[in-house]
């Protein structure tokens, strides 16, 4: 069972895959605006801009670190054809992002 599926009590392998999902700022941001957007879809040249722009690096780590990790968790399902995301709706990583983002002060935004 994935961790974000879990509905009893989680064990510590789930528990360190949503710490490590969280951890990281950029997929908090990229869940973010993949969770408001009006039909949970994005293209990569989206979410780079989300992140920072044109870097080359963030697309790389976009591409090969952040899309892997979040459809490995089922939380998203990449299309390299078409270079488009689609988010998985997912109440308990609403729940966690509200969260994050509640507890935000100005010098993180």
């Amino acid at each position: 069972m994935l961790p974000f599926e879990s509905r009893g009590s989680p064990d510590s392998s789930n528990l360190d895959s949503v710490f490590e999902t969280f951890s990281d700022d950029q997929r908090r941001q990229l869940l973010c605006h993949l969770s408001e957007s009006s039909d949970g879809t994005a293209t990569v040249d989206e979410l780079r801009d989300v992140l920072d722009g044109d870097s080359r690096r963030t697309e790389t780590r976009l591409r090969h670190v952040h899309l892997p990790h979040l459809e490995s968790l089922s939380l998203v399902e990449y299309d390299e054809r078409s270079e488009t995301v689609r988010y998985r709706e997912n109440p308990l990583l609403e729940e966690l992002l509200d969260c994050c983002f509640e507890h935000r002060t100005p010098r993180d935004e």
